[in-house]
């Protein structure tokens, strides 16, 4: 993924396609006559700016989807975004027995972090077809801030932002530890006004794609590091649409003292249900053999959980998976130390 795709958010060009824009500022008349930086300095600069932005802005998408079912039946709702809505709706993956993993790599594939690599794609291919803007997370968050825009005239609802949530979740950042986000209680109503409503759900669209951001700057490649993917996922759960968090990685294999070694993946995943709490999962696999551990922090989940162990051990255990081992915890994952130069917590 290139710095270019983090620079949203930008709303995808209609024919499907189009280079991503520059993150370097525009040049004035004034900048002319000074010395330029380096391209890589400059874009660099950009980006740490606009991750400074997306960190004091972001949110969970989990309470725009509960204040978007809540919309979905009122007659206030703009008829341009209804449509939008409804697809974001749909975009909830099951956690029952019914999932499979074609459901769970849709979910990924769909996650916003992979637009500007799919409409790269599409504008590089013979017949664009516009595919990857159809059921992206991020491009649905863009169309929908489009459907909800105020007239050019309204300034103070195009200067409005929402106050951040208090109990917004920490930034993503790669390697981080994971946190799922339990189902939101809506904040409006079905006769809120027009503007009130219109004005709520583009703060929290705007609020989710800043989230979209940052899991795609926690994606970027770091020298001498394997590939990395942090993404966040719509769950439905029993008490409505909670958010799961994944990050994926491998290390490439023959590293290090290790070199000629098979590469090793490993899969971590957070989701929060009620009434069950915080349930995290951490699959690694190389080599031929996959070890997952399950860490439930409420006591009943992991009961749940260590119940059925034998039977997800015998549903791993393919050919490929090779030898299997699951275990199954109680409490939460070891809080890892943030590397430096990440994010500042304002809120203490």
């Amino acid at each position: 993924m290139s710095v270019g795709a983090l620079s949203g958010p930008i709303a995808p060009a209609p024919s499907g396609g189009g280079a991503a824009p520059s993150l370097a500022p525009t040049p004035t008349a004034a900048a002319s006559a000074t010395p330029i930086a380096p391209a890589a300095t400059t874009a660099q600069s950009a980006l740490s700016a606009m991750l400074g932005e997306a960190a004091a802005a972001q949110d969970s998408l989990a309470p725009l989807l509960a204040n978007l079912a809540v919309a979905a039946g009122s007659p206030n709702l703009p008829q341009a975004a209804q449509a939008t809505v409804a697809q974001l709706l749909a975009a909830q993956t099951p956690l029952d027995a019914e999932v499979t993993g074609a459901m769970l790599r849709a979910a990924a594939q769909n996650s916003g972090l992979f637009l500007e690599a799919g409409l790269a794609g599409e504008a590089l291919s013979d017949g664009a077809t516009g595919a990857a803007t159809q059921t992206d997370l991020k491009a649905l968050l863009l169309r929908l801030t489009a459907d909800l825009a105020p007239e050019p005239d309204d300034q103070t609802a195009t200067n409005a932002r929402a106050a951040p949530s208090p109990d917004r979740p920490q930034p993503p950042v790669g390697a981080g530890q994971l946190a799922g986000q339990a189902a939101a209680r809506p904040s409006l109503v079905t006769g809120a006004p027009p503007e009130t409503m219109a004005r709520a759900l583009r703060q929290q669209a705007e609020a989710a794609l800043s989230r979209v951001q940052l899991s795609q700057a926690a994606s970027l490649p770091k020298p001498g590091e394997g590939p990395r993917w942090v993404f966040e996922a719509p769950v439905a759960t029993p008490t409505g649409a909670g958010m799961a968090q994944f990050e994926i990685s491998g290390d490439g294999g023959g590293s290090g003292s290790q070199a000629g070694a098979a590469p090793t993946w490993r899969a971590r995943f957070s989701v929060n249900t009620a009434p069950n709490g915080p349930v995290h999962a951490e699959l690694v696999l190389s080599g031929g053999r996959m070890r997952v551990t399950l860490m439930a922090e409420g006591e009943d989940a992991r009961q749940a959980l260590a119940a059925d162990q034998d039977d997800l051990r015998a549903a791993l255990a393919t050919e490929e998976a090779g030898d299997v081992a699951v275990r199954v915890l109680g409490g939460a994952p070891t809080q890892p130390q943030p590397p430096p130069g990440q994010f500042l917590d304002r809120r203490s």
